[in-house]
């Protein structure tokens, strides 16, 4: 790579993405590599089976309270689902997502069922883990990718991919008509803000701008019109369109 072409890297990886996601990065960091391998030495002698246990520590202490509020807890699928920079995966496929609804089974302790994250491994059945925990998904991330030869995947159209939206759409409107669900990301447009063509766009988190994800939820509304007529239930578009 390039000088300019690895900083770029870099920096979608640390600012983009992790400052997005945690807070802990701004752009304005002098030193974020530096800062980044220190978050990543917090995690230095922990395994798969610390991070089971861990986990099952703290789905077990918030209980209580997700009981005494009536809130559900949704655990996300690890996004990607395979190991990066040596950190270890613990809810990616079905035996682990199994797992971790066995290890803490009150029903406040779910799932979110994030079809873009799940749908990047080659190993899930999509379709099929929807059926099998559709009665402990608690929210939904309606998101499909496709998957090239080599194990790379990219972000496909909500019609198309690997996720098949319209069935996982069926399964959970079958099972629960009042299962909060969104489109997730969406794909980006080159003539508004933050598109590939806008050059102030340094900063924007790619997946979340506003007309990708109105196009995404364009075609969402349009999949869950149709199921819900096919299974004789009334639609009821979002509030803000009434």
């Amino acid at each position: 790579m390039t000088p300019e072409g690895e900083h770029k890297l870099v920096e979608t990886i640390i600012i983009k993405t992790q400052g997005f996601v945690s807070g802990n990065f701004s752009e304005n960091d002098e030193a974020p590599i530096q800062k980044f391998r220190d978050f990543l030495n917090l995690y230095k002698g922990i395994d798969k089976a610390q991070l089971r246990a861990n986990m099952k520590y703290f789905l077990e202490a918030i209980m209580p309270t997700c009981e005494e509020y009536n809130m559900n807890m949704c655990v996300h699928p690890d996004d990607p689902p395979i190991e990066v920079l040596g950190l270890p995966r613990i809810v990616r496929t079905e035996e682990d997502i199994q797992w971790f609804l066995d290890a803490v089974p009150n029903k406040h302790n779910g799932l979110t069922f994030c079809a873009g994250s799940l749908s990047a491994g080659a190993y899930n059945n999509v379709v099929e883990m929807a059926r099998k925990f559709a009665s402990r998904t608690h929210f939904v991330h309606l998101r499909s990718c496709h998957i090239f030869p080599n194990g790379d995947f990219t972000e496909a159209s909500h019609l198309g991919g690997r996720a098949d939206l319209i069935e996982l759409c069926r399964i959970f409107e079958k099972e629960n008509p009042q299962l909060p669900m969104r489109v997730d990301h969406g794909m980006t447009f080159t003539d508004e803000p933050g598109g590939i063509m806008d050059e102030s766009s340094h900063g924007h988190n790619a997946g979340y701008t506003l007309l990708g994800r109105m196009f995404a939820m364009g075609q969402v509304q349009g999949i869950l019109a149709t199921v819900d007529r096919e299974l004789g239930i009334e639609y009821k578009q979002p509030g803000f369109f009434d």
